[in-house]
């Protein structure tokens, strides 16, 4: 069946309040305790064998270039794995990594939280003097701008004479707009944070992409009934870097707080477009491959024989001419889902709110024709430089859960379409196997969101 273009709705969702929340926070929802999750949490085991495991026939289970391994509900009994324990480019699989790591450090409801700091400057009626702390918010963009603008203008803000930024704000204008750029830094450096600062706090600059992220804006303000009033005017003279560990915030007479969407819409977005920025600057926020490591032993509890991970986008590293990219075993994919899948459970989570759709998720980077009904949500992974094309998921079937993580690796560029065919029939099979059922919805609002 041949699927119709869904709707798709431009979403995105402030919350403004005015007391401060500790320092150096995500959002304001309680983190949870990893250790004590983690003891809540079986991941699956695989069968104590070397050779490949076969609960059923599987396509294409003598090609070398592809790895395969499926697991019905944790059931041991129901795995399947060939070339499973192989080390291969993960790709863009690693955002379900980044997402899982998310989960476990901060939890799908927690916000990042904008702090003003404001102070009106003597004998300039509406003119202020700002410090804007993001805490490290990685979607600080043209539409959320316009919106900060609006919540300073309600204040009585009509323009900046100083506005001063830490370490923990950095704007990328395009995060959203270039989901598959390569930056050579990430996020961005605070040079090109206060440039970009200037460029849209000055209403003289803006240009037609600003204006249709304002048309944005007010469009769903009209649709959520919610109180948006972004100035045809404002200006900012100067802005500055400090190093939060400088600067006096009791210096300051007025404080406000705007808190994100919730981290669940991020990790939406970044899955179903497979945004390379939003899964760097979440992952080095998180503090980055060092810190990833202790999440990795323990709480997944694979060894690093079996994944090493460098990036939260899948993108490589080079150090000292030295290329490194994210590796991984098709089965150490397989406990990673199987994280993502409990831990979602528990939070009362849709898998739908996190991964790709195809049912409903029209513009991601799956393309089919094919209906699945909602059953299925998944992630893809394409390198061409390493070539990798890779998808892992879930599909849901009337016996359960059904986990799976395909890897196509080792082949050359004119053999990519057969592996891509590959890709698409092993899913495929599963249906083939199983009866399945409805079971995953998606998001209205993520595309933009603030």
């Amino acid at each position: 069946m041949i699927k119709k273009p869904a709707k798709r709705h431009i979403g995105f969702k402030f919350y403004c309040v005015f007391f401060l929340c500790a320092p150096g926070f995500l959002g304001c929802a309680p983190q949870s305790n990893s250790s004590e999750k983690a003891t809540k949490i079986q991941l699956p085991t695989r069968p104590a064998t070397n050779a490949d495991v076969f609960s059923r026939n599987i396509l294409n289970q003598n090609d070398p270039r592809v790895s395969y391994c499926e697991i019905l509900e944790n059931n041991t009994a129901s795995y399947t794995g060939v070339r499973d324990t192989q080390l291969e480019p993960l790709a863009s699989l690693s955002k379900v990594i980044t997402s899982a790591w998310a989960m476990d450090t901060r939890g799908l409801d927690s916000r990042f939280a904008s702090e003003w700091y404001l102070k009106p400057v003597s004998g300039l009626n509406g003119i202020f003097d700002a410090y804007l702390r993001t805490n490290y918010d990685p979607v600080v963009n043209t539409e959320k701008l316009l919106y900060f603008m609006s919540e300073l203008k309600a204040l009585g803000v009509t323009g900046l004479r100083e506005l001063v930024i830490d370490e923990t704000t950095r704007v990328y204008i395009s995060v959203l707009s270039a989901p598959h750029l390569e930056l050579k830094e990430t996020p961005v450096s605070s040079d090109e944070s206060k440039d970009n600062l200037k460029l849209l706090f000055n209403s003289k600059n803006w240009a037609s992409r600003t204006l249709k992220a304002k048309d944005n804006l007010q469009k769903w303000a009209a649709q959520n009934r919610r109180a948006l009033n972004i100035p045809s005017s404002f200006s900012v003279e100067q802005v500055v870097v400090k190093n939060s560990a400088q600067i006096n915030k009791d210096s300051y007479s007025n404080k406000k707080i705007i808190l994100s969407a919730p981290l669940f819409k991020y990790l939406k977005n970044m899955n179903v477009f497979s945004n390379n920025y939003l899964a760097d600057a979440l992952f080095e926020s998180f503090g980055g491959a060092s810190a990833f490591k202790n999440f990795q032993k323990n709480t997944l509890k694979i060894s690093t024989q079996d994944l090493q991970i460098y990036t939260g986008s899948g993108l490589p590293v080079n150090e000292a001419n030295d290329r490194k990219d994210n590796l991984g075993s098709c089965f150490s994919m397989i406990r990673v889902l199987s994280y993502v899948k409990q831990v979602s459970a528990q939070a009362q989570f849709n898998l739908g709110h996190l991964l790709l759709n195809p049912t409903s998720d029209q513009d991601g980077t799956f393309e089919t024709q094919i209906d699945y009904g909602n059953s299925v949500v998944l992630k893809t992974g394409r390198l061409f430089d390493n070539p990798a094309f890779n998808l892992a998921g879930f599909v849901a079937t009337e016996k359960g859960t059904l986990s799976f993580v395909f890897l196509g690796h080792d082949f050359t560029n004119m053999e990519a379409h057969d592996i891509e065919n590959m890709r698409s029939e092993m899913l495929n099979d599963i249906y083939r196997n199983y009866s399945t059922s409805s079971d995953f919805v998606t998001l209205s609002e993520y595309d933009i969101f603030l």
